[in-house]
């Protein structure tokens, strides 16, 4: 008897916490973003969005440079799969029935205690009000995602990929910057016997912090291979007085197009490639 009672009590939390979670769902932002029910339908966010809903069938990707400021809701049948971004302060993550949710990264905790590093997956339980998930994506940010539901969070772990080789300011030897200066740096992602630049996908380059301006494929070093020059704009880079060195980092193009675990944990979602840098004042770069 008193089992029964038991289930009962679980089974109507159950029905009110959907329903509150319904009521939130109406009560979402009008800026929100649905993905449609009924159809595969792949949104690839990579900018900020208030709410984000995942209905039946629907896909959303985050990547490096989303960021979903109030939460979630994701329907039975939904996918969500993690490469990056943020989430608010308070932005919950809300599973109803069984979505399919992963998220790509390293060193996993779950409310502050490490999961084991061969772990592929955490189970949320409906009665906390929520589980933090935190940990490392695969361009360094971090990872902090709160879930509520009650329903398994698939973990898939990445490495980092470093074997891209960059040339700053090309031609340049000491690449000279200016921080004052109101131009371009160019940055070329070299390909090399061990890398092809065309496997990296332009648009999600960053370097130092800042967005590229504008890229072409040329072949920069003059060996007969194509590489990718980027320009990006001084005034936006994260380096000051005393940066000896900068990074370019890019997700790779066969990534962007896949979902598949098994291919995005053995070649890694993002590679990187540093140079040295020599910050120079306006006038010192005149000589």
């Amino acid at each position: 008897m008193e089992k029964k009672q038991k289930n009962s009590h679980r089974v109507k939390f159950s029905k009110i916490v959907c329903f509150i979670l319904f009521i939130l769902m109406c009560a979402a932002p009008c800026s929100a973003l649905t993905v449609p029910e009924g159809e595969t339908f792949t949104v690839n966010i990579d900018y900020g969005e208030d709410y984000l809903t995942v209905l039946n069938m629907g896909t959303a990707n985050l990547y490096p440079g989303a960021n979903i400021y109030s939460g979630i809701l994701a329907f039975s049948g939904g996918t969500i799969n993690f490469y990056g971004g943020e989430m608010g302060e308070t932005a919950r993550i809300n599973a109803l029935g069984n979505p399919q949710i992963t998220v790509y990264g390293t060193n996993f905790a779950v409310n502050g205690e490490p999961l084991d590093p061969s772990a592929t997956s955490f189970t949320i339980d409906y009665l906390r009000p929520y589980h933090e998930l935190t940990g490392v994506y695969e361009n360094g940010d971090p990872i902090i995602l709160r879930f509520r539901g009650n329903i398994p969070i698939n973990l898939v772990t990445v490495t980092l990929a470093s074997g891209m080789v960059i040339d700053i300011k090309p031609g340049n030897e000491q690449n000279n910057i200016n921080l004052k200066s109101n131009g371009v740096v160019p940055v070329a992602a070299l390909t090399t016997g061990d890398f092809d630049a065309a496997t990296i996908d332009p648009a999600t380059a960053i370097f130092a912090g800042a967005s590229p301006s504008h890229w072409s494929t040329e072949d920069v070093d003059h060996d007969g291979d194509d590489d990718i020059i980027f320009h990006f704009r001084t005034q936006e880079l994260d380096l000051d007085e005393n940066s000896t060195e900068a990074t370019l980092t890019a997700q790779l193009m066969s990534q962007m197009k896949t979902l598949s675990a098994a291919q995005a944990s053995s070649s890694g979602a993002v590679v990187s490639g540093t140079d040295t840098v020599k910050i120079v004042s306006a006038k010192k770069s005149k000589k």
